[in-house]
């Protein structure tokens, strides 16, 4: 695969600017700030569509902001999991400090500390590629065990939490969803079978990011920060690493030899990494085929599909398709 086809993770977004925010809401990041809003250039990458943005006061001061209305239920409510869940993270994590969050006019608001990074961006060069995997091991051995405060926020396991959405070629052999034109009709069936094995392979007494793509993370000199922790839940870490890793084979990097080496795939069959590709390349194809949501990013549905086709491409290079 090539990253010509995949999305600009830099510039994906399509959010309100600062002057669309109520008043109210305004007020709040301007009280937190400690001065008026003089700068609020609004976050380039991400999907979800609401308002993010590295907002600067008169007096020189910077966070990073996340708010979101009714207007965009979707968006709101994940905010709010959102601020559940930071307040529960290991004191430690690679992850942007949360420094604020409450209601105002009936909007989520989130202040972050504003850390000194960048988004990644396609092609990845390889020492991008080496920090943000560096960072996710890191956390992953702090989210494992299950610490005490994400239990108390009420995080679910991954079958839980996923219910069918891993079992996406089953339904298509049933007859129950179109099969996707990235697969080959005569390897669903053997998909299908793969995918079935993914809540056993990845059951686990730690926590997982659940979403863990480039465009989650922000990248500094020698580092890497995992932000957008909406939807962590008890899986093995390794879930994790082999979506970020997908992104990774659809640019041209040797995931496969990248995951065996990293610390989640420790005692990882191929089968488990198997069972995990197929669940991935079902749920993102599947994703792809679906109408555009209001109020997200019209990338979406494109980056969904790409990385559908690289966690196929990946399956089939593993099993000589």
């Amino acid at each position: 695969m090539s990253s010509d086809i995949a999305v600009p993770y830099d510039r994906t977004a399509e959010r309100p600017g600062v002057e669309t925010l109520p008043p109210e809401v305004r007020a709040v990041v301007e009280r937190e700030l400690g001065g008026a809003i003089v700068s609020a250039p609004t976050a380039g990458g991400g999907f979800t569509g609401g308002f993010a943005a590295v907002v600067t006061s008169d007096e020189g001061r910077s966070m990073f902001v996340k708010a979101a209305g009714p207007d965009k239920p979707h968006v709101l409510g994940s905010y709010r999991r959102e601020a559940e869940i930071n307040v529960a993270l290991p004191e430690g994590l690679p992850a942007p400090k949360m420094l604020f969050s409450t209601e105002a006019a009936d909007w989520a608001v989130l202040g972050f500390e504003h850390v000194a990074g960048r988004a990644p961006t396609l092609p990845m060069p390889p020492e991008d590629l080496d920090v943000m995997l560096a960072a996710w091991a890191e956390a992953a051995e702090m989210l494992t065990p299950v610490p005490a405060t994400l239990t108390t926020a009420g995080i679910k396991t991954l079958v839980e939490d996923a219910g069918d959405q891993f079992h996406n070629f089953t339904r298509v052999a049933a007859g129950e969803a179109p099969l996707s034109p990235a697969v080959p009709p005569e390897r669903l069936d053997e998909l299908a079978a793969l995918e079935l094995g993914v809540f056993p392979a990845v059951a686990a007494d730690a926590v997982t990011h659940g979403d863990l793509r480039p465009d989650n993370m922000i990248l500094g000199e020698g580092r890497a920060w995992i932000c957008d922790w909406n939807w962590p839940t008890v899986a093995a870490p390794f879930f994790d690493t082999v979506f970020l890793l997908i992104t990774a084979h659809g640019d041209g990097h040797d995931a496969e030899r990248l995951f065996f080496a990293h610390p989640t795939a420790k005692g990882v069959t191929g089968e488990q990494l198997d069972a995990v590709l197929a669940a991935g390349a079902g749920y993102y194809l599947d994703r792809a085929q679906q109408n555009p949501i209001p109020g997200v990013s019209s990338y979406l549905r494109r980056h969904q599909r790409w990385c559908g086709e690289a966690a196929l491409a990946w399956l089939a290079t593993r099993h000589g398709w």
